[in-house]
């Protein structure tokens, strides 16, 4: 199978680059580069593949009855794994001065990263999940201690840790109950069972509390902003563009399926707590004046709806979380690069030292209002497209909270552009160098890369929603 080849060019590349002296810094990051492009080339290839799509294997001991491993692949886990190479490929690529210091650690923490979801996203063991799950933080944690660029970073790893260490008992305490009523660990064993009724309230309790950790979801949320400020940028675009969508994989592929009762019953609930999460992170956004710290809020309340839509029990919705998981992923990332490129010429993240940026940079300046069209939902982005699903279907469930996530878009899509106003329009600062502030080549490439399938997307959704359909 495609997928096996893919783990297998994986685990080669790590070995590779073990192996490498380290100062052959140009070459391990050429190896790195083709191993990557290789593996994205294998995804397309087992996207369009239609007889690879909902296969399953299953990994034998010999002359056991015992199966260490479980793998299965949909539509939904392929968006995801495109996503995840697209997004290391961009990594690798990423420019700046901390990342060529220590450059095999990182291509390893990178390498590694992409192992642990690969192998997250295809499989369909619990226990397995879980160690995959749990152990997804560690090459994050090191990318933040190595890179980190201030001096709040262990304080963010403490954070990091704590909340991790909260969700994972529970979880784990939830996986064993599982297994000691029904004897496996195997989700499509588990979904044709039935679990006692007087405990599904509390196995509920252990998922949702370790996939809201992760999503994240507030009050649990405390740790990403933190992290997002301390991380560098390799580190953000990996933490939003990859890691939150563990969680909420975890709500489509483990909750619901295994306690699609609890989650109907509960799924009121859940909606409206998310809506008024929606709003307290707006706020919270509203009083930051560090540009990292406003994407992080703001990512948190988007996170909030794409839970709210995967708990609503309207296919339209559902299906409009998915594009929203997407697009999360592809936008989010790209924020963050152009917020590290400013940091570059400014070396400050605060709102009002970025001004006048529309004369200085003005490549940038375009690339960010792109950007922000599309977080304003913007026709032809699909943002655009996926919010108008979740609103469609939950205008269906509950007519007056669709109305306070209206006025909230139009909030958020104000403050957007009273931002632009303060960033752009306003005359720059005296110190602003007008000669060597501009993008390169490879800059304006590696942001195009997120862009463009964001407007792909929105304008021709059409394949994304059939497959959708179909998984």
């Amino acid at each position: 199978m495609e997928l096996l080849k893919i783990l297998f060019n994986t685990c080669r590349t790590i070995l590779i680059l073990i192996l490498l002296p380290n100062h052959l810094t140009k070459l391990q990051k050429n190896i790195s580069r083709i191993r990557i492009i290789i593996t994205l080339r294998q995804t397309i290839l087992l996207y369009f593949n239609t007889f690879n799509i909902n296969q399953h294997i299953s990994l034998k001991l010999e002359n056991t009855n015992l199966y260490i491993h479980n793998i299965t692949i949909d539509y939904i886990s392929t968006y995801l794994l495109l996503l995840t190479t697209i997004l290391i490929l961009c990594c690798i690529f990423l420019r700046k001065t901390t990342i060529y210091h220590s450059n095999k650690k990182l291509l390893l923490c990178l390498m590694i990263i992409r192992t642990i979801l690969f192998s997250a996203f295809t499989t369909t063991n619990l226990l397995i999940f879980y160690i995959l799950f749990e152990s997804s933080i560690i090459p994050l944690i090191i990318i933040i201690g190595i890179w980190g660029s201030r001096k709040e970073k262990i304080r963010a790893i403490y954070y990091f840790l704590i909340y991790t260490i909260i969700g994972s008992l529970p979880l784990f305490l939830s996986i064993l109950t599982i297994k000691n009523q029904l004897n496996t660990f195997n989700i499509t064993t588990i979904q044709k069972e039935r679990l006692e009724r007087k405990r599904q309230i509390w196995l509920f309790s252990g998922l949702f509390l370790a996939f809201a950790i992760k999503t994240p979801l507030i009050p649990w949320h405390t740790w990403l902003p933190l992290a997002h400020v301390e991380a560098p940028a390799t580190g953000s675009v990996l933490l939003a563009g990859i890691l939150l969508k563990l969680g909420a994989y975890g709500f489509i592929r483990f909750t619901i399926p295994i306690l699609p009762n609890t989650s109907k019953f509960l799924s009121p609930l859940i909606i409206i707590l998310r809506i008024l999460s929606l709003w307290s992170a707006r706020l919270n956004s509203l009083r930051q004046n560090d540009i990292k710290r406003i994407i992080a809020y703001s990512s948190i309340a988007h996170m909030g709806i794409i839970t709210a839509a995967i708990f609503s029990q309207n296919t339209i919705r559902k299906n409009g979380s998915l594009l929203l998981i997407i697009r999360h992923g592809l936008r989010r990332p790209a924020l963050f690069i152009l917020t590290s490129l400013l940091y570059e010429r400014h070396k400050t993240r605060l709102i009002k030292n970025h001004q006048g940026t529309r004369l200085t940079t003005p490549i940038l300046s375009t690339l960010t209002i792109i950007v922000r069209l599309a977080h304003m939902r913007t026709p032809g982005s699909i943002n655009f497209i996926g919010e108008y699903m979740c609103l469609l279907g939950l205008w269906e469930l509950h007519p007056t909270i669709t109305l306070i996530r209206i006025i909230g878009i139009l909030i958020t899509t104000a403050y957007l552009l009273l931002l632009y106003i303060q960033t752009r329009r306003r005359k720059p600062q005296i110190y602003t160098n007008y000669k060597t502030h501009e993008l390169s080549q490879n800059e304006i490439h590696r942001l195009l890369s997120l862009i463009t399938p964001n407007i792909l997307l929105g304008i021709i959704p059409y394949p994304i929603l059939i497959k959708i359909n179909i998984a």
